[in-house]
Order: structure tokens, then C-alpha cells, then sequence
């Protein structure tokens, strides 16, 4: 109960209701002034809201556009201003080298074919896409992180010489080569023993001329087959490491010795001018001056480690021994996925096609004989030549000569390039290879022999004059006669392969040397792992036909030159590659979607 002489006490609800009525003084506040307050304090709510939102607004675009982590490099963040430095390096470089490249050309410093092989250089090394950027930048600094566990280092005088050595170009060598062929390499075959023999003989005699003062030109046709070449190289350019090696330790005007590539070609070379190494020396203060000097030096450091880190790789790998096997090889030529039940094997016949002459398009380039009216007068003036070749070449008695003439005539008359630089020769096929009119014309020939003339036959390429070679039984017939030959007491491998392989080593009995396990196919591992020296193993199908081995020797032991020319070019770029696949899965490597956009 409540007593007289006290007040009743308020509530808290009463107490906030009183301070929301009154004013400072305790005064009552009237609705109306009540409302013009609340109205007033909500617009300052408002006004405090929108500039939280712009401010938050202008927070996260700056975030976005320069603090957003663009791509993770196990660890390390790359955001969107070393991905811009980076671009604006790459593009200084390629433009100042172009400008360099045509500044040469107009004062008549440089010749016109140097000046174009550095400009297509200069386009294929230049990144096409922002994201080809982002990839190579997070290549560079993954291989940092990689030389860094290695306990790799770029020393200041190192890093110094890199930066003032950026910019330039490397020596360059213009050269003229004679490239001597086989007669089978020069009829797309594979060169035999004797064929090698003899195209030595000719680059032997060639290079004696040429030195001499012959013209490469006309000696490239008078011990042909063979081809003449010329221009501008830079270390690398040559497949052959070899004869690479050898072009770049001569004197201007000197010539290599005759030369032997791995598949039997003989290589002669001249080198005619020696461009050396230039360094631009204004590089380094404009690359200051429009990139910036720490953007350089930043990039050229990872550049220089990465450069360490490969030649490192490479070296461990070139002295490095290697599980290999020596093998010998009987290779089967063919389609081991065509159903037995319908096959009915190979043939090989040469062909000289004759084109209509067709309307130039908007371009100035011949139209499809497709596209030509079946009447057009220009269809029937292609078949009158080709029926006079045919014609000609029945007409000559004696096959061989025969196959000979027809081989000569398609290199100079064919419309089919790229058989008619063999002779016109196809290789082996199938009847479903070639267009149904073509096939049909040699798989329901009558009993055609080597050197018979078919045609002519008019397809949607024109008038086409074949000449028969050969006919080659069904593939699992093949296969089984090589196992057949195998199994015979007292077989010989080296003799069957001799006989029986389409492989290059044939005539080598088959013998393709040293060869790492590593680099087998897993199932030709496998098959070769279950045997011993000495023992062969079962047919093994791969996507050109079936290869048969025979394992003569096993060890573990350094490359052969031809391996280890290979593996300089190929090492650190396997090494690298594995490396960076397992970071990517691991998720230790990504790149944000939007740097492709």
C-alpha cells in the first residue's frame, strides 16, 4: 500500500515518455514542434547514411580497382598495380624494339630481312591478351619462389649487369644452306642406308663446289634432291643443336663440314654476314623515364632469378644419369582401330592434278574449282591435259622409267603443292581417306600393277592422273605375318625388322639406340618391363599402327648427344610445368577471373 505522504514512483516507461515530451528546460513539447523534430533528426540520419554509403562506395572501388588481390601466388598476392607495371614494361619493350628495328631499316643500318625477322620475333615474344601478361608475371614469381628454395640468388652486381644489359638485340647470323635429301626422303619415304650413303656423296661434292665459289643456288640442283635456303638466325633458330653449334663458331664467309641430321638428311651451311649483339643504350634512362626505375629493376630481378633458376635446372638435368633402355623396333604402319572384318588394306599411288582455271576473288586469289559450273569450258581444257599426261606416261615402256618421268612431271606440273614436292606421291591410304571418285578409281582397278596409269579422274579438285605403286594387305594381316617371322626357330629380330618394319631403322634392323623409360608410353613400359635383354615383346597398338620391341640392354647412365641436345631444349620447361600444375591444384596458385575480361 501505498502511503499519502509519497509521491507514487514512475516507471522507466514513464520517465523516457516525459524526456521525449519535454525540452531541456522540462518544458511540454506541443505535436507539432514534436514532429519537426523527429523530421529534422531523420533527415540528419539520412544525410549521415548516404555519406556512409558514398564513402563506403568510394572505399571499396578503390579497393577494387587498387588493392584487390588479382592473383595468388603461393602466398603472395599480386593486385592490380604490379599486374599494370608489368604490362606497361612489356609494351615499352616491344614498341621501343620495333621502333628501333624500323629506324634501322629507313637509315639503311640494317638489311630488310634481318629488319623482318626481328619484327615477327618481336610479335611472337609480345603477349596478345592482359591475361597472357598476369600469366607470365605469376610464372616469374612462382619461379622466384622456386629458386629461393633452392637457395638461389641474385647477387647486386648480377642484377646490376641485367639492367643495364635490357634492351638490344642478340647476335644474329645470316646464312644460306644446302639441305641434301634422300631419293626415298624425297618421295616422303623414310631414308634407307644406301640412300643416306649416297646423299653424303653429293653434299660431300656440293660443299667442295661451294667453297670453291659455287653458286649454293645451282649446286642445290645439281646434286638435288636438295634445298637452298637463306636468311637471318639467332641462336635456337636451328633444330639440329649440332650444326647450330657449329654455324655460330664460324667467320663470316666460312662454311660448316657436311653435317648429318637424326633422320638422314646431310645439312651444309654459310654464313654471309654476322650482325653482332646490340646493346640500345638509351634503353635503360627512357625505360626510367616512361616506366620507371623501380618498376624496372623489380622486373628484371625476377627475370635475371628465373634466368638462374633454369640454367640450373637445365645443367642438373644434362649431367644427370637416366634409367634407358637400348631397343630395336619393328613398326607396323596403319589404322589399328579399323574393323578387321572391313578392312581391306592399304595402297600407295602417286597422282598430278590439273585445276580448272578458276575467277580471281575480291582479293586477287583463285576461286574453289568447286564452285566452277560443271560446263565451264575451263573443266574441259584441265581434262585435255591431263589426258595428254596420262597419255605420255603410258606411253613410256619401261616402268621404272616411267615411274621416274610421272615423279619429275608432278613436281613441275602438279596443282597439288604439296604431293607434287614428293613427286606427286600420296603414301599409303585407305579407300575412305581420299574423295569416293579418287578411291574409286584404284580399289576397283583390275588387278593394277606398279606403274600402271589410272585416269583420268575428275573430282571437286580437278583432273587428277594416278599412277599405281603398291598394294599393302590389311594391317592384322601384317601384324600376324611380322609375329609369324618372329616365332620361326632361329628368327632374327634385326633381320625381320630389315624386311618386314615401316619404321626409318629398318634398315638398321631396327635399332632405335638409348632410349629413358621416363619418356616410354605406359603401356610400351609396361610391356617392356616384363621382359629381359634379349626377349621381345607383344604388339603394342599406338595410333599409327603397332610397334614391336626387342630389349637389348638396360642401365642406368648419361644421355646420348642427340638426347641431351633434347633435353637442353626441354628440361627446365617440364620441370617448371609439373611444379606449377601441382600448385594449381593444390589451389597455392589462381588468377582472378576478371583479368581475362
Amino acid at each position: 500500500m501505498t502511503s499519502p505522504k509519497q509521491p507514487p514512483k514512475e516507471s522507466l516507461r514513464d520517465r523516457i515518455s516525459v524526456r521525449l515530451s519535454t525540452d531541456r528546460s522540462g518544458r511540454f513539447i506541443d505535436d507539432e514542434a514534436r514532429h519537426t523534430r523527429n523530421v529534422t533528426w531523420a533527415f540528419y540520419g539520412l544525410i549521415v547514411i548516404a555519406i556512409v554509403v558514398v564513402l563506403g562506395g568510394l572505399a571499396y572501388g578503390f579497393w577494387e580497382t587498387n588493392l584487390k588481390p588479382l592473383a595468388n601466388v603461393d602466398g603472395t598476392q599480386v593486385g592490380r598495380a604490379e599486374w599494370q607495371d608489368r604490362t606497361k614494361l612489356v609494351d615499352f619493350r616491344a614498341t621501343r624494339a620495333q621502333a628501333q628495328v624500323r629506324a634501322g631499316l629507313a637509315d639503311g643500318t640494317i638489311a630488310s630481312g634481318l629488319a623482318n625477322r626481328r619484327l615477327a620475333a618481336i610479335d611472337n615474344e609480345r603477349p596478345q591478351t592482359d591475361g597472357e601478361v598476369m600469366a607470365g608475371l605469376v610464372d616469374l614469381i612462382f619461379q622466384r619462389q622456386l629458386a629461393e628454395e633452392r637457395g638461389i640468388e641474385l647477387a647486386a652486381d648480377e642484377l646490376d649487369a641485367a639492367v643495364a644489359a635490357d634492351g638490344g638485340f642478340e647476335e644474329a647470323r645470316q646464312i644460306e644452306a644446302i639441305i641434301v635429301l634422300t631419293e626415298e626422303q624425297a618421295l616422303g619415304q623414310a631414308a634407307t642406308d644406301a640412300g643416306i650413303a649416297d646423299a653424303r656423296e653429293r653434299a660431300e661434292a656440293a660443299l667442295a663446289e661451294w667453297r670453291a665459289g659455287g653458286d649454293p643456288e645451282v649446286l642445290a640442283e645439281t646434286y638435288a634432291p636438295a634445298n637452298y635456303d637463306s636468311g637471318y638466325v639467332v641462336a635456337g633458330d636451328i633444330g639440329d643443336a649440332a650444326w647450330s653449334a657449329a654455324i655460330f663458331e664460324l667467320a663470316e664467309g666460312e662454311a660448316t663440314d657436311v653435317f648429318e641430321s637424326a633422320s638422314g638428311e646431310q645439312l651444309i651451311g654459310k654464313v654471309t654476314q654476322i650482325v653482332p649483339a646490340e646493346v640500345d643504350e638509351g634503353f635503360v634512362e627512357a625505360v626510367n623515364e616512361q616506366v620507371g626505375e623501380t618498376i624496372h629493376r623489380r622486373n628484371v630481378e625476377l627475370e635475371a632469378t628465373a634466368a638462374k633458376l633454369r640454367d640450373e635446372v637445365t645443367q642438373e638435368a644434362l649431367s644427370a644419369e637416366y634409367e634407358q633402355m637400348r631397343l630395336a623396333e619393328i613398326f607396323i604402319e596403319g589404322n589399328p582401330f579399323v574393323d578387321p572384318e572391313n578392312d581391306e588394306g592399304d595402297v600407295r599411288a602417286s597422282h598430278i592434278l590439273y585445276q580448272p582455271e578458276t575467277p580471281l576473288d575480291e582479293d586477287g586469289n583463285p576461286t574453289d574449282p568447286a564452285d566452277l559450273p560443271a560446263d565451264d569450258p575451263a573443266w574441259e581444257a584441265a581434262r585435255e591435259q591431263a589426258e595428254a599426261v596420262a597419255l605420255l606416261a603410258r606411253s613410256v615402256d619401261d616402268v621404272d622409267a616411267r615411274v621416274e618421268a610421272f615423279a619429275q612431271r608432278a613436281q613441275r606440273d602438279s596443282d597439288d603443292t604439296a604431293s607434287g614436292a614428293r613427286g606427286g606421291d600420296l603414301g599409303y591410304f585407305t579407300r575412305d581417306t581420299m574423295v569416293p571418285e579418287f578411291s574409286a578409281a584404284i580399289f576397283d582397278a583390275e588387278d593394277p600393277q606398279r606403274g600402271d596409269i589410272l585416269g583420268p579422274v575428275r573430282t571437286d579438285f580437278g583432273w587428277h592422273v594416278i599412277m599405281f605403286e603398291e598394294t599393302r594387305a590389311p594391317l592384322a594381316e601384317r601384324v600376324a605375318a611380322v609375329e609369324a617371322a618372329l616365332a620361326q626357330e632361329g628368327a632374327d629380330f634385326a633381320t625381320v625388322a630389315a624386311e618386314y618394319s615401316d619404321g626409318p631403322e629398318a634398315a638398321d634392323g631396327g635399332e632405335i639406340g638409348w632410349q629413358r623409360t621416363d619418356q616410354l608410353d605406359d603401356i610400351a613400359l609396361l610391356a617392356l618391363t616384363a621382359i629381359e635383354p634379349g626377349e621381345i615383346s607383344p604388339p603394342i597398338d599406338g595410333a599409327d599402327g603397332y610397334r614391336i620391341y626387342q630389349l637389348l640392354e638396360e642401365a642406368t647412365r648419361p644421355l646420348e648427344p642427340a638426347a641431351a641436345a633434347v633435353v637442353e631444349r626441354t628440361a627446365f620447361e617440364e620441370w617448371f610445368d609439373e611444379r606449377r600444375s601441382d600448385a594449381e591444384a593444390e589451389g597455392r596458385i589462381s588468377i582472378d577471373d576478371s583479368v581475362d575480361e
